[in-house]
């Protein structure tokens, strides 16, 4: 009977110092194995956590498609050959599970002009609230952080899409074409839609880059990392 390999403690898996680039890591996991790139996963839940619930718009479903991803990205890592960064790569890898996971459960949902003129309406009379109400440790504040989250849940897939990995997760233009699927001109006419629907003061606090959006804690880290070093230990 051929044994499961065994399974670290993940509180030994620590994020990666800045220093060590992501060519070092998956290169270490091209010769280590399996255990080696819970580094990636690590370093990438956040980010592709983002890129999930910007398109699925549910919590837990992100999680699972966070999961998938990270499993696909270990089976196809040897094809990484570093002509986009590995942090492009495995977001294209997350895009894809998400728009999977649409068609398997549910239908994709457009926003059409009237759709987007109500909640325009809306977003002003929630920025008139917060512009009534503004402590200096605004940025810190739950309330707001749960107020920008939900604006952007409002935008269309097509434009929380392309705001979330322009906006919070800082990649080009070239690079989010690249994950979409799209070309460069329709990545800066959403990107620039979407802001505009998240103006004032909300785009302001997005521009600080200090408040966490779809933010992915410590115990959601620790969970997937358990279940894409199990799931990938069995390949």
């Amino acid at each position: 009977m051929k044994l499961q390999p065994k399974i670290p403690n993940i509180d030994e898996i620590s994020l990666p110092a800045e220093h060590i680039s992501d060519e070092e890591l998956v290169e270490k996991v091209k010769v280590d194995g399996f255990i080696a790139y819970g580094s990636l996963v690590r370093r990438y839940n956040q980010r592709l956590y983002r890129v999930a619930r910007s398109i699925v718009t549910d919590d837990a479903a992100a999680m699972d498609v966070v999961q998938e991803a990270h499993i696909k990205a270990f089976t196809k890592i040897d094809t990484f050959k570093g002509e986009s960064t590995f942090a492009a790569w495995v977001a294209s890898i997350a895009r894809n599970e998400s728009l999977m996971y649409l068609r398997k459960y549910k239908n994709e949902v457009t926003m059409g002009d009237k759709e987007q003129s109500i909640m325009e309406s809306l977003e002003s009379n929630n920025l008139n609230e917060v512009n009534q109400n503004r402590p200096d440790n605004l940025l810190q504040n739950s309330q707001v952080k749960g107020l920008v989250n939900q604006n952007i849940d409002k935008l269309s897939d097509k434009f929380r899409s392309v705001f979330l990995l322009r906006a919070v997760e800082q990649f080009s233009t070239k690079e989010t074409a690249k994950i979409l699927k799209l070309n460069e001109i329709t990545v800066k006419t959403r990107y620039f839609r979407a802001k505009r629907f998240l103006r004032n003061e909300i785009q302001d606090y997005l521009d600080s880059s200090n408040l966490n959006i779809y933010e992915f804690g410590h115990k959601k880290c620790d969970i997937v990392l358990q279940n894409v070093l199990v799931a990938i230990s069995k390949l």
